[in-house]
């Protein structure tokens, strides 16, 4: 407890420090400034029930429809700003957006739809199974709430960092809607809108689109053009009837297409590399690409729009109220995703390797709830969960580094998933101040997965065309063939309890212990058969959690904090290895190889100094370490201790500040917004490769506004500082490495109608 108590002191000394400053300044502007009602309630759907956030006895933080329609996020990467010990990404590794997202330092950054992540992303109770896709939009989305911690009882499967909780708006009988329109750097258009109105006293109609066009930041000299262009297209409906006051339908459409150049990687080297030992491309200094400007590449894979991402998706729900405080509740959804992309991923001008990756995913989910509301010592929700999933990918890979002067080698992978889970959790009030909170999920998953490798050819040029050579994989040394596919099923318990007390009205603490659990499965990109057929276990993750939720002078202040001790066991660790004999050299496999611990804290504060100045802020610190870790880290044949590396995308400090200023300026509302977001320094790849690191960064986004009746215009920025970390690092060992930097800084314009 002596690292814990130390990170207590600091919290409740930074939390007092920090009510006093506020409280001095709002009792100073009390004599001048008018009556307010103070700080907006935010009410959350984190455990399946509306609440007020301040309520809830575990980490979360939330925004609004109020403070979102302030501010131009592009997608989920910018809501994670609102969250501290939060980082998101686009790993630029397929078409749709490929999300790496980390909460406390927990979290997946892999393309391959084998890997499953580690934080949930949710959106109208929906979860999103894969990482392509998961950066949604920024389209009618009416709430966000980022929760931290494992969320093992009422989410599941694959949250063992966290949930992303997005809701978009509800149609309404009156006529409403919003259209916004964006110019802003690079040559980038967006629109967006959304209108809702009644059909008939009993149904509604809420109609979206969105169109977004964008030459991007990156420019590729080989091709001599911008090499980040995308166009992206959305529509979706949803209709929701009320044919009598107990019984409600939501049923919601929507498509969304993708096209764009194949992400635009950076090849980094070292001496030692292949890549620049044996064919001459090095970077001109550590950390640099071999292009010497992060914002430049010089990849020879064609940049025509030829990479296309499409989504679609249905959900239905229904809920009945039961009478007494009980309500029913069915919720269906359907996803489906198809994808392709020749990606260049050597960033080099030659073809030394590229692969061409179609893949299609299916999702499927079914699950019914039983939730006790009302205002009696016991409340729960009660529900049964099934889950199933498909997915195929026709992996082709072109190799031009192996010996000959091209080889191509192909992969069929079909993997399916099945899950079926029961889950509880009840609040009891034990008196009018205690409240005690259980809660437990069983979950039973099965995974099968068939593997089998297609001919190799061998070209005498750089050119796909007249093989010189074709190998069939029944006399390929080392090919995969897979007759049937291989399977293998796990269950676990995740269990929850916590307990809260109300000081006042105002002011509760509470203790919380939560496990999270990601599920096991089968290496998604093998290059042996063992590594095929082999499985790795579930990881699991214990979560101990002691924190406050208060609000001060009249609700004008609102402090949260949070201390929290995390334990992983059976850690699942993305390794690439040797693979001698096969067609790349090298594979991808996934072990349970470390248990790690974690811990920190979180301060999440707002405070609104007089009716016109609001400030908001979060600290997140973090310290994450591996505990008896134990492996052949170095692809040597022989396991030593890693537990001296550093867990990757964990920094120990993310810290977010946020000032609103709002006044009467002739007929309209002046709105002037900034944002300083912090992320410390951080590891990119598993093996701290120290040319792939990111340094400390900042980055600053403001906007001024002004608002006449219904129409707004507003001027942006955004990355103001113009830091340019990288996003993605991955190191394939004394071969090359690759990554993408983050969007530089760019500036907009915004006109928004409401009605």
């Amino acid at each position: 407890m002596g690292m814990v108590g130390q990170i207590l002191r600091l919290v409740i000394a930074a939390s007092t420090s920090v009510v006093a400053l506020a409280a001095s300044q709002v009792q100073a502007q009390e004599a001048d400034a008018e009556p307010s009602a103070g700080l907006e309630a935010i009410v959350v759907t984190a455990r399946k029930r509306v609440e007020n956030l301040q309520d809830v006895s575990s980490s979360i933080s939330a925004l609004g429809a109020t403070d979102l329609a302030k501010r131009f996020d592009s997608d989920v990467r910018d809501f994670a700003n609102a969250s501290p010990n939060v980082l998101i990404d686009d790993t630029q590794q397929g078409p749709g957006g490929v999300a790496a997202i980390y909460i406390r330092g927990i979290g997946v950054a892999d393309v391959e739809k084998s890997v499953d992540p580690a934080v949930g992303v949710v959106i109208d109770d929906i979860y999103l199974g894969q990482s392509s896709g998961s950066l949604l939009k920024a389209i009618d989305v009416d709430r966000v709430e980022v929760l931290r911690g494992p969320q093992g009882t009422l989410f599941g499967r694959n949250a063992t960092g966290g949930v992303i909780n997005l809701a978009r708006s509800r149609p309404t009988q009156e006529l409403t809607g919003k259209v916004r329109g964006t110019y802003s750097s690079f040559e980038t258009y967006d629109l967006q809108g959304v209108v809702s109105f009644g059909i008939t006293p009993d149904v509604a109609l809420k109609v979206s689109g969105a169109y977004n066009s964008t030459d991007g930041y990156i420019f590729n000299r080989t091709q001599n053009q911008p090499g980040q262009k995308s166009d992206f297209r959305a529509i979706g409906a949803q209709l929701l009837i009320t044919p009598t006051e107990a019984l409600e339908v939501s049923l919601s459409y929507d498509h969304q297409l993708t096209r764009q150049d194949p992400g635009q990687l950076h090849a980094i080297t070292k001496s030692t590399d292949l890549f620049c030992a044996g064919f001459g491309y090095c970077s001109p200094s550590p950390g640099v690409p071999i292009s010497g400007d992060r914002y430049i590449t010089v990849g020879n894979a064609p940049v025509d729009k030829s990479a296309r991402f499409e989504l679609d998706m249905a959900i239905g729900k229904i809920k009945y109220d039961l009478g007494g405080d009980f309500e029913l509740q069915y919720i269906f959804g359907y996803l489906k995703t198809n994808e392709s992309i020749n990606q260049d991923f050597d960033s080099t001008p030659e073809t030394l390797y590229h692969t061409d990756r179609p893949a299609r995913w299916r999702q499927i989910t079914n699950e019914a709830r039983l939730i006790m509301g009302g205002t009696g010592p016991l409340t729960f929700v009660l529900g049964g969960f099934h889950w199933d999933s498909k997915y195929t990918i026709n992996l082709k890979n072109y190799i031009g580094f192996a010996g000959a002067p091209l080889l191509t080698s192909a992969q069929d992978v079909t993997q399916t998933t099945k899950s079926y889970a029961a889950y509880f959790e009840g609040d009891y009030r034990i008196t009018d101040k205690l409240k005690l909170t259980l809660g437990g999920r069983y979950t039973h998953d099965r995974k099968t997965s068939i593997v089998n490798d297609k001919t190799i050819f061998i070209y005498g040029t750089l050119e796909e065309a007249n093989p010189v050579l074709a190998i069939p994989p029944t006399l390929a040394g080392g090919a995969i063939v897979m007759g049937t596919p291989a399977k293998q099923s796990w269950s676990e318990f995740t269990p929850k309890v916590s307990l809260s007390y109300d000081w006042t009205d105002d002011v509760m603490t509470y203790a919380l212990w939560s496990r999270g659990y990601r599920a096991g499965g089968f290496n998604g990109r093998p290059a042996t058969l063992s590594a095929a057929t082999t499985p790795y276990n579930p990881e699991t993750l214990d979560n101990f959690e002691l924190g406050f939720k208060s609000q001060f002078l009249d609700d004008r202040l609102r402090l949260n904090a949070a201390v929290y001790l995390m334990k992983y066991k059976d850690m699942q660790q993305d390794l690439d290895v040797p693979a001698p004999g096969t067609s790349t050299g090298r594979e991808n496999r996934t072990i349970n190889a470390s248990q790690a611990e974690l811990k920190g804290f979180e301060v999440d504060l707002t405070a609104q100094i007089t009716p016109e100045f609001t400030i908001a802020g979060n600290v997140g610190y973090l310290d994450a370490k591996y505990k008896n870790f134990v492996g052949d880290i170095f692809s040597t044949g022989t396991p030593v201790d890693a537990t001296f590396l550093r867990i990757r995308r964990a920094p120990k400090w993310t810290w977010d500040l946020r000032a609103s200023y709002e006044r009467e300026v002739g007929p309209g509302l002046l709105m002037l917004n900034a944002e300083l977001h912090h992320i410390g320094a951080h590891e990119l790849t598993f093996l701290n490769n120290p040319n792939l690191r990111n340094g400390a960064q900042n980055m600053l986004d403001t906007s001024i506004s002004y608002r006449i009746n219904n129409t707004m215009i507003s001027v942006f920025a955004k990355n103001l500082l113009d830091e340019n970390g990288w996003t993605i690092g991955y190191d394939v060992q004394n071969v090359w490495s690759y990554a993408a930097p983050r969007p530089p800084r760019a500036f907009g314009v915004a006109v928004t109608q409401t009605f």
